[in-house]
Parts: C-alpha cells; sequence; structure tokens
C-alpha cells in the first residue's frame, strides 16, 4: 500500500458535475497528476473548461464574487467567506495559497478516454460515474485488472454498498467508499468514509490522509469514519428518511390541484434537485427500494422527468429550464390553498421527528456509537443542527408525531424504531 506522502498521480472517473469537482481539489491539494477518464471527448472538454472557470474564480477576490453571484440560492457560509484570508491558507484553496497560478495548475490535468491508460500509474482512483450498481461493479473490476497493485481504490458513491461495488475487484480488501457531501467539494466540509466487508484498516487510514488534504474555502474539512457499512451512509440516509415525507408531500399537493410553480412561489425550490441529477435520485430511491424499504420507490414525478430525458442541470432542463445565468423561473402569485397546505403539511418537526429516528436507527445498526458524532456529520454536511441536539428533549412528542404521519401517507418505514421509542439512545454521548 502507498503511503500518504508518495501519493503523486490521482485519477478520476467520471467527467460530470461530480467529478470534476473531485478533480479541482485534487488539483489546488498539489498533486503532480490528475486524470479525468469519461466516454468520449466531449464530456472531458467540458470537465477541463468547468475546473478552469471555477479554479481562475480563486484568483481575486472580484473573480470570486463574480462566480459566487451566478447561484442565486447560495449558502450563507459561502456569501460569509473572507477570501482575503482563505487565499493565504493552503487548507482553503490549496497551491494558489503558494502563489501558483491557474494556468500551471492546470498543466497537471490530464484527459483519457481509455481507462487502461487512465490509471495505469494512479497512486489513487476515485469513481464518480452513474448511481447504478452493475455499472460501478464494472467500473471497479476494470481499475483493478489496469492500475497498479499499490493503487487505492474509492468510489464516491453517496448509496451503493462497497462490498457489492467490489465485489469483481482482484483487491477488495484496496476498495473503500469515499463521498463528499456536496457536488461541489471545494464549498462543502464532509467527506464520509466506509469500508466494505474486506476492505484493511490500511485502506482507511490512507483514505482519511488523502481526504483531509483537500482544500474546503467553508472550513476546516471534516471527514467522518463509518464503523460499518449503510446505505446512504450517515447524512444521505438521514436525507433519504426525509425525502419519504417529501415526495408524499409533492405528489399530495399536485393531487390537490397545486402546482410546482405554485409551490416555488411559496419559497419550496427544486434547484438541489437539478444540480444533484433527477437520474441520480431516480437510481438512489431505487436502490433504497431494493435494499432498504419498499417505500423508497421513485416518485412518479422523478420517474416521469427520467422518461422525459429531464435530468437536470447537466442536460439543461429538470425541475426547470436553464440557461448560462441559471434556472428559468416564471414566479406567480401564491393562492390562498398553496399557503393552507404548505402550513398544515410541512412543519419543521414532522423533519425533526423523522431525522431524530433515523439517527436512532443508525445507531442501533452500529453505523455510528455516538449522538455527538452524529450531530455533527449533519452540522458540517449540511450546516444545521443535527437530530439529537434539536429533538432529543422533546422525543416523546416526535414519537406521536411519527405516529401520525405513519397514518398519515401509509409509509411504513417511518414509524418510531425501538431506540427513540424507549428513549435509549439517551444513554449514548
Amino acid at each position: 500500500m502507498v503511503k500518504g506522502d508518495n501519493v503523486k498521480n490521482v485519477a478520476v472517473i467520471g467527467g460530470g458535475i461530480m467529478g470534476s469537482g473531485i478533480a479541482q481539489v485534487a488539483l489546488l491539494s498539489g498533486y503532480e497528476k490528475v486524470t479525468i477518464i469519461d466516454l468520449n471527448t466531449e464530456i472531458l472538454e467540458k470537465s477541463r473548461q468547468t475546473i478552469e472557470y471555477r479554479i481562475e474564480s480563486l484568483e481575486s477576490e472580484e473573480k470570486f464574487k463574480k462566480f459566487i453571484s451566478r447561484y442565486e440560492n447560495t449558502s450563507e457560509a459561502r456569501q460569509n467567506i473572507d477570501f482575503k484570508q482563505k487565499m493565504n491558507e493552503f487548507k482553503s484553496v490549496g497551491v494558489i495559497a503558494h502563489g501558483v497560478d491557474t494556468e500551471s495548475i492546470m498543466s497537471r490535468l490530464k484527459t483519457e478516454i481509455d481507462i487502461s491508460k487512465g490509471v495505469n500509474d494512479a497512486d489513487f482512483l476515485i469513481e464518480a460515474v452513474s448511481e447504478v450498481l452493475d455499472l460501478k461493479q464494472k467500473v471497479f473490476k476494470q481499475l483493478s485488472k489496469y492500475s497498479p497493485p499499490h493503487t487505492l481504490l474509492a468510489s464516491n458513491t453517496s448509496t451503493i454498498s462497497i462490498t457489492k461495488i467490489a465485489k469483481f475487484s482482484e483487491r477488495p480488501e484496496k476498495v473503500i467508499g469515499m463521498h463528499f457531501h456536496t457536488f461541489f467539494p471545494i464549498f462543502g466540509m464532509l467527506i464520509e468514509l466506509t469500508p466494505g466487508e474486506k476492505t484493511i484498516d490500511k485502506s482507511l487510514k490512507l483514505g482519511y490522509e488523502i481526504a483531509q488534504k483537500f482544500p474546503c474555502l467553508i472550513g476546516d474539512r471534516f471527514t467522518v469514519q463509518l464503523e460499518k457499512e449503510s446505505p446512504g451512509f450517515i447524512a444521505n440516509r438521514i436525507a433519504m428518511a426525509g425525502s419519504l415525507y417529501y415526495s408524499w408531500f409533492l405528489e399530495e399537493a399536485i393531487k390537490n390541484g397545486i402546482t410546482l410553480k405554485q409551490l416555488e412561489a411559496a419559497g419550496i425550490s427544486f434547484e438541489g434537485a437539478d444540480h444533484i441529477g433527477v437520474d441520480t435520485i431516480y437510481n438512489t430511491a431505487k436502490y433504497f427500494e431494493e435494499n432498504v424499504s419498499p417505500d423508497f420507490a421513485p416518485s412518479k414525478r422523478v420517474e416521469d422527468l427520467v422518461k422525459a430525458g429531464r435530468l437536470g442541470i447537466k442536460v439543461g432542463k429538470g425541475y426547470y429550464e436553464w440557461n448560462e445565468n441559471g434556472p428559468i423561473k416564471d414566479l406567480e402569485p401564491v393562492e390562498e390553498k398553496t399557503t393552507k397546505y404548505i402550513q398544515e403539511n410541512f412543519k419543521p418537526d414532522i423533519f425533526l421527528a423523522i431525522s431524530l429516528n433515523e439517527g436512532c436507527r443508525l445507531l442501533e445498526e452500529g453505523v455510528v456509537n455516538s449522538c455527538e458524532l452524529l450531530d455533527k456529520v449533519i452540522l458540517k454536511g449540511t450546516f444545521m443542527q443535527g437530530p439529537f441536539v434539536r429533538g432529543k428533549d422533546k422525543y416523546k412528542e416526535l414519537v406521536a408525531i411519527l405516529d401520525e404521519i405513519v397514518k398519515k401517507t401509509g409509509k411504513l418505514y417511518l414509524k418510531p424504531c425501538e431506540m427513540m421509542k424507549s428513549g435509549k439512545f439517551l444513554s449514548y454521548k
């Protein structure tokens, strides 16, 4: 196994939104060569242009502010970045803090359509292809065949079992999950590491060293290692539980004659889905449906968008039509029935109850062994307080809310688990 200081060459399989973001932070980390591998030169050229534009935006405060202004719903954490301070910190902007210019950084970026050539000298590989098990298994079979024996192999999967991904790999002991909890890795603090059944400790240790080296503009990089596999890791596992209710809420709204435009006008945005990719949301829901509960089956709305080829910003259309200035919106006045529907069905404590319940499930399953750690993961990943710090003092009320939700939605997965009902989680640190 190669040591962290000896990792020189990095390869990223997949040049989409996620792969481009990972390649960007790898380049800023100062690796000698970063290679992006994808199916055709058009995808690779688009990826190169995206990365170059993002790195150029870090050259000056003026360019950075112009870059940030393109994102209408940018987080408060992004808006409040002290750019002058960050420019001098390697942990924030990588080699730019050492005076390395964009041209020099981009000279280390290579692209390749032949996977055997792209990975033949890589010390670290990370896969960022579509969230489809068969595809990932095929990729990892190739990676173990064509990369050097010492290479660490990682998947950026947000959902799928690392054991299953590594099934046809010739070296499953060197396969790990490394999930960046944002499609914009330089703006996200959280990275989740997870082992497969055959992953060795040395692989996880090296993965941690590499993850911690990736720069982050928001704050200190935070990498957490799961005790065992979990669909969706920690942050997405909790988010997926919330999505069960959210999907019901949307479908029920439509049944009641409330359009998505009306929900948008009332402040419920769907931009995040278009950034993530509607097909990714669909594939994630299918995986959860098959491996966690039938309740997670993709909603009709998501299925219809996928069938229509409306996959999100990457194809210029999803929930919205997109152009170079962002999503095209035609807001309309909010109707009284829309306001009433949201007030009755979109209460904050509903999502708190679901999140606390899922956090308790993660404790029951041994995925994590600390309430404080789980809360920290949520804070670092979403900039919101975790479910235990917000809900532990009123968990009995939240149990009652869950019982009501199950009756209303028919989603049996949302029933309160034993640890939440009993309050046993209160004995955990």
